[in-house]
């Protein structure tokens, strides 16, 4: 699901582009990234954190959004930069080979996706083994994610116990997790790899 044009407004400034890039630098710490990997940002939105992560780390970054305007305002911010491309495309039907990236990011992303298991099947699907999954979003209690699933149909409602779940069930080890927990919202940051 495309973001409001006030989520857009949110994340275009400059103020969120540097805040996303010093929290993908953070989790990426954890990832133990090389020159010339390959990356993948789902859900890049404007690129802020894709870029950033191009320049610093010289790695080959891919960055994918749902929204065209966002992947545009992404291009527009990559000019000169030959080790990134911007595409438009759906979360749940990446248009990549199987084990195609080294590390696989996802942040603040999964909410707005309505069958987001089935973006971690893709995610999966087009890691290496041997590779990182970068995770950064809202996570939902099981009861209130039931509660708005009922009533909200272009969301996501990840619980931390799904995510568990697939984590566990595709043999995927924890590298790095944190958890943060108010009344009604909580976030998980996870870095997870995929054994060979």
């Amino acid at each position: 699901m495309r973001m409001r044009k006030v989520e857009k407004l949110v994340c275009d400034s400059r103020y969120h582009r540097k805040r996303a890039a010093e929290h993908a630098e953070k989790l990426l710490h954890f990832a133990n990234a090389k020159e010339n990997q390959h990356y993948l940002e789902v859900g890049c939105g404007n690129g802020a954190a894709a870029i950033y992560i191009a320049k610093k780390y010289h790695l080959h970054v891919t960055g994918i959004d749902v929204d065209p305007e966002q992947i545009r305002c992404a291009k527009e911010r990559v000019k000169g930069l030959t080790n990134i491309h911007f595409y438009v495309c759906d979360a749940t039907n990446l248009p990549f080979q199987d084990s195609d990236f080294d590390i696989v990011a996802t942040f603040g992303v999964m909410h707005h996706v309505s069958n987001w298991i089935n973006a971690l099947v893709e995610i999966k699907r087009v890691l290496k083994p041997g590779g990182y999954f970068i995770f950064f979003d809202l996570v939902y209690s099981r009861w209130m994610a039931g509660f708005w699933e009922r009533f909200v149909k272009n969301y996501g409602f990840p619980t931390q116990e799904a995510l568990t779940s697939f984590i566990e069930k595709n043999k995927f080890s924890t590298i790095y997790s944190s958890f943060s927990k108010s009344f009604i919202l909580h976030r998980l940051e996870a870095v997870y790899y995929y054994p060979p």
